[in-house]
Parts: structure tokens; C-alpha cells; sequence
């Protein structure tokens, strides 16, 4: 959404991210002002424990069936949805940090150029595109794993999600087991679109930066006077250099502000970040591994191990990206600064930039742990994946 003035256009939160937001407000994962503290309280306390219980059932379910594909097909999903319990608590426990982050100013451009405001809508728009197909994916994947396992579509007493159950022999147990699995599935869906909100401010992130470099390479650059006086030359030239240091001095605050947000961001969610380097291999792997040996007649089921396996990429690979734009955007406001008219200033002048200039040379980088926000950690992720792909084949 973009709202235009005079002379400012504001880049509002998009729609869709806004109707993510009333989806987690609709679900009672997070709740209005109006209730009470009790009210919030148990809610949180009855969504902690209902999610936790997706995991552990699908961790026991791969140790206790005697099929190999399927025990190694139930502890994949049982890995991939810590990682998504792991962003159920992060909704749970930090709505404010979320809703902060996301209408935070640096998030909400106001930008005085329109041409400019027009490249970052169409920006943010195109991936707001990937965004809703990604969400479209989910859902409907969502809807296939509950509809074609319903006995009415199959003669076997399977579960959603592909899950035989076939060490069960209790039908009241089994049923049960389908009632648990048909509300986690879609709660577990509604919980993932946490990840849309982090890619739309990670996105934002760079676009910030991008901006505050087309600020900085317009620093000294003023309108041409027409006076032809010498005493009139010197008082625009004193008055463009006095203008220099104060535009310069607010684009050193509007940078450490930049940097210090998005270090916040990180420090916020590193903990998850470090959770999802750390599975998405081994669910790109057994991802790969499942589709390699799955029957060809069970057209459905192959459809479900791609989506689980898309999944698994783009999960780890919009982040890394995103992380590695913030780096590449922030490495170039030093060369910004340097294209900037810095050389008709004083010498003063030229010392606040190459102080600046000084400031600038460091980019900003996520690093979580060990682990560096960037393509060549997903590169090792999935050089990593195809080693115990081939490991895992071998013993098979």
C-alpha cells in the first residue's frame, strides 16, 4: 500500500502481510487488547502444549512403525515441525517484538523521490507475489493431506500426512489419532506464515539501505544558484557546506539506526535461524531420499514429499538470500559515499567523511552462532544434504 503527499509517499505494510495478522489474531494465537490477562494466559498455556504434541507424535510414530521408508518419511516431518513449533512459540511469546518489527519506520519507507518510491513498490510487490503462491501451496497441500486419507478415499485406516499407522489395532485410538492430526495439520499451516512476515522485513531491511545509499551519493549535491555576485557566491557556498554537515549528520543517526534495528532483529530471532540451518538439510535430504523411493502409483504422496521438499528449500534459502542482500546492501553506502560531490568540501568536511567512510566499510552481517546469513550457507546446506542423501542410500 502506498499512500502519497506533497511531497513524502509512504510504502505501508502490505495486504497480504495484513491479512496474515488477522489470520493469527483469528486463530487466538494472539490476542487482542480486550481480553483478559487470565484469558491470554490460558490460551497461550493450551497452544504450547496442543503444538508440542505434533512433533512427539510423529517422532514416535517413525520408531515404532516397522516400514524404513516411512520411519525415516515420520522423523523428517517430526524435525521439520520442531522447527515449526519453534516459530509457534516465537508468535506465542513475541507478538510485540513481531508487530514492532513489522511498523517499525525503517519497514514503512517514506521516500521523497517518486520515482524511487515506485522501484521499491514494484519490489516489494513481486516478491508479495511468491509469497501468496508460497501460502497457496501450503494450504492446499494442507486440505490434500486430510481429504485423501479420509476413509471414504481409501480402503487402508492411514492418517494424514501419509502415516499408516499400521502398529495401531485400536479403531477408537485411530480415530482419535485422525481427529489430533486433522486440527494440527492446518494450526501448524497457519503457524508457518510467520515465515512470510520475517522475508517481508528482512526484504525491507535492504530496501532501507539501498535507500540510505541513494541519500548518501545525493550528499553536496545542491540546486545551482543563479546570483552572479561574489558576496552572494560565497553565502551559498558557505550555506551548501553548512547544509553538507547537517545532511551528513543525519544520515550517521539514520544509519546507526538501521544497523542497531536490524541487529535486534537478529539477536530476536537467532535462535530460530540456528534451528532451521541446522534441520533443513537433513529435511532436504530425506526429502530427496523419500521421493527417490516412493511407489509411482501413489501420484498424491509424490506430490507431497516435492511440496515437503520446496519447502524445506525455500525455508533456508529466502532467509540466506534475504540475509545476503542486507550484506551486499549495506557494503555499498561506503562506495556511495565516495560518488557523492565530498571533494568541493572543505577540509573539515572531508574528514566527517572519511570518518564516515571509515564507518561504512564494515558490512552488515547476520551472523548467528557460527553461521553467516548468506548463499554460500546455503550452499554448504545443500552440499551437505547430498553427502547424507548418499550415506542414507547406501544403506539402504
Amino acid at each position: 500500500m502506498v499512500e502519497h503527499s506533497k511531497k513524502v509517499c509512504t510504502i505501508q505494510v502490505n495486504k497480504t502481510i495484513q491479512q496474515i495478522i488477522k489470520i493469527f489474531y483469528r486463530s487466538g494465537i494472539w490476542q487482542s487488547d480486550i481480553e483478559s490477562n487470565s484469558h491470554k494466559i490460558g490460551k497461550k498455556l493450551f497452544y504450547t502444549f496442543f503444538g508440542a504434541l505434533l512433533p512427539i507424535f510423529l517422532a514416535t510414530n517413525g520408531f515404532l512403525c516397522a516400514d524404513r521408508n516411512e520411519s525415516i518419511f515420520s522423523a523428517q516431518t517430526a524435525i521439520l515441525d520442531a522447527v515449526v513449533y519453534l516459530k509457534f512459540l516465537y508468535l506465542l511469546f513475541n507478538e510485540q517484538k513481531i508487530l514492532a518489527f513489522l511498523y517499525d519506520p525503517i519497514v514503512v519507507h517514506s521516500i521523497e523521490n517518486r520515482d524511487e518510491c515506485e522501484q521499491t513498490s514494484k519490489r516489494i510487490n513481486k516478491i508479495m507475489e511468491f509469497v501468496r503462491a508460497y501460502c497457496s501451496a501450503i494450504f492446499i497441500s494442507a486440505v490434500l493431506v486430510i481429504v485423501f486419507k479420509l476413509p471414504v478415499f481409501s480402503s487402508k485406516k492411514g492418517l494424514p500426512v501419509f502415516i499408516s499407522f499400521a502398529w495401531n489395532e485400536s479403531e477408537i485410538v485411530y480415530w482419535l489419532a485422525y481427529l489430533f492430526l486433522s486440527l494440527e495439520t492446518p494450526l501448524y499451516v497457519i503457524v508457518n506464515l510467520i515465515t512470510p512476515l520475517i522475508w517481508y522485513i528482512m526484504l525491507n531491511y535492504s530496501i532501507e539501505y539501498e535507500l540510505l545509499g541513494n541519500k548518501i551519493r545525493k550528499l553536496g549535491v545542491g540546486k545551482k544558484t543563479v546570483e552572479t555576485g561574489a558576496k552572494n557566491q560565497k553565502v551559498f557556498r558557505s550555506n551548501q557546506r553548512s547544509m553538507f554537515i547537517e545532511d551528513l549528520t543525519g544520515l550517521i543517526k539514520a544509519h546507526r539506526n538501521v544497523t542497531q534495528t536490524i541487529e535486534r532483529f537478529r539477536s530476536c530471532f537467532s535462535i530460530l535461524f540456528l534451528g532451521q540451518i541446522i534441520t533443513s538439510g537433513i529435511a532436504i535430504c530425506t526429502s530427496v531420499y523419500s521421493l527417490a523411493f516412493v511407489s509411482k502409483e501413489n501420484i498424491v504422496q509424490a506430490e507431497v514429499h516435492v511440496v515437503i521438499l520446496l519447502y524445506g528449500i525455500f525455508d533456508i534459502f529466502l532467509v540466506t538470500y534475504l540475509g545476503n542482500e542486507i550484506t551486499i546492501a549495506s557494503d555499498r553506502l561506503s562506495y556511495c559515499l565516495f560518488e557523492s560531490n565530498w571533494i568541493e568540501q572543505t577540509e573539515t568536511n572531508k574528514k566527517y567523511v572519511l570518518i564516515m567512510g571509515e564507518v561504512l566499510k564494515q558490512p552488515q552481517e547476520l551472523v548467528v552462532l557460527i553461521y553467516l546469513m548468506n548463499l554460500d550457507t546455503f550452499i554448504k546446506i545443500i552440499n551437505g544434504a547430498y553427502r547424507m542423501f548418499h550415506i542414507l542410500k547406501s544403506f539402504r
